[in-house]
C-alpha cells in the first residue's frame, strides 16, 4: 500500500472522529448532560431537566441577563461565552432565596431569613486584583418572580452576592450530580 493511501485514510478517519465526537457531544447536550467544569459547584457530570420546582436548596442551570454585572463577568472570564442569549454560557447555581423572603448583604456574607450561608462573604477583589462587582449591602425582600442563588460550595463562586436577583425565566432547568468529585 503506497503512503499516499495511508495518510488519505488517516485524515478520513480524524474527519469522522471529529463529526461523531459533535454528534455525541451534541445528542448528550440535547438529552439534558452538561459537564460542570467551575469550582462553584462539584466539577463532573451534571443531568438537567425541565424546571421542576424551584425552591431553596435546587440546583438550577440558567442564562444569565445580559446586565453590567454580567458582561463584566465575561469580559473578566468568571462567565464563559456560550449559546444563553447575550452570548453566555448557561450557570448552574443553588437557589437559597425564594419570593417573600429577605436577603441581607453584608461584610460577612449573605443572610437568607437571618441564617448566614457558608463561603457567602463578597470578596472586594477577583484572583487577578481587579474590584469586583458590588451590590449595596443591605436588606433585599425577595420579589415575585425573582430567586437568589449562592453557591456555598466554593467562596469566589460568582452569583447574588454580586448581582442579586435573577428573574425565574433564567431559569433553564433543575440540575442534579450524576458523578462528580467528591462524591462518594
Amino acid at each position: 500500500m503506497s503512503r499516499p493511501n495511508r495518510g488519505r485514510r488517516f485524515a478520513v478517519g480524524v474527519w469522522c472522529a471529529a463529526i461523531l465526537t459533535t454528534v455525541a457531544t451534541t445528542a448528550a447536550g440535547t438529552a439534558g448532560w452538561r459537564i460542570n467544569s467551575t469550582p462553584s459547584l462539584p466539577v463532573g457530570l451534571w443531568r438537567v431537566d425541565a424546571a421542576g420546582a424551584v425552591t431553596p436548596g435546587v440546583v438550577v442551570e440558567l442564562c444569565p441577563p445580559d446586565s453590567e454585572p454580567f458582561r463584566l463577568a465575561r469580559e473578566r472570564g468568571y462567565v464563559p461565552a456560550g449559546a444563553c442569549p447575550g452570548g453566555y454560557q448557561p450557570l448552574f447555581k443553588p437557589i437559597v432565596a425564594q419570593a417573600g423572603d429577605e436577603v441581607e448583604l453584608t461584610g460577612e456574607g449573605v443572610r437568607v431569613n437571618g441564617v448566614l450561608l457558608v463561603n457567602s462573604r463578597p470578596l472586594a477583589a477577583d484572583g487577578a486584583g481587579r474590584p469586583m462587582p458590588v451590590l449595596a449591602p443591605g436588606r433585599y425582600r425577595v420579589e415575585a418572580g425573582t430567586v437568589w442563588v449562592v453557591s456555598s460550595h466554593h467562596p469566589a463562586s460568582f452569583d447574588s452576592r454580586y448581582f442579586g436577583a435573577l428573574p425565574l425565566e433564567s431559569i433553564q432547568g433543575t440540575a442534579r450530580p450524576i458523578l462528580v468529585q467528591g462524591a462518594s
